[in-house]
């Protein structure tokens, strides 16, 4: 068995989970552009990790649902207790008017 997350409303029954991430193996499939036989597509493999959708599936469906790492990063420091505070003050100031 994997080693649990060790989070008190997880009990990490799932195989593949390690401390609450999943290994996992990346694709990318890119076309290039060559001079002598036109394009050819390049497939290139490489080793990650995803969020275990047992132990954290807030940040689990994040992942899956950001089109880009960038977006993943922002949205995932956006649940940042400070961050969370910010955007409601933000929130609350634009709808107090001073009259």
């Amino acid at each position: 068995m994997a080693n649990a997350c060790k989070k008190p409303e997880c009990r990490c029954e799932h195989i593949d989970c390690d401390y609450g991430w999943i290994y996992a193996t990346f694709v990318t499939v890119e076309e290039k552009n060559t001079r002598k036989d036109g394009k050819i597509l390049v497939q290139t493999e490489y080793e990650g990790v995803k969020f275990c959708p047992q132990c954290d599936p807030q940040r689990a469906h994040i992942q899956d649902t950001s089109s880009s790492a960038e977006e993943l990063q922002r949205r995932l420091s956006e649940r940042t207790p400070i961050k969370r505070a910010e955007i409601y003050e933000k929130q609350e100031a634009s709808k107090t008017r001073i009259l």
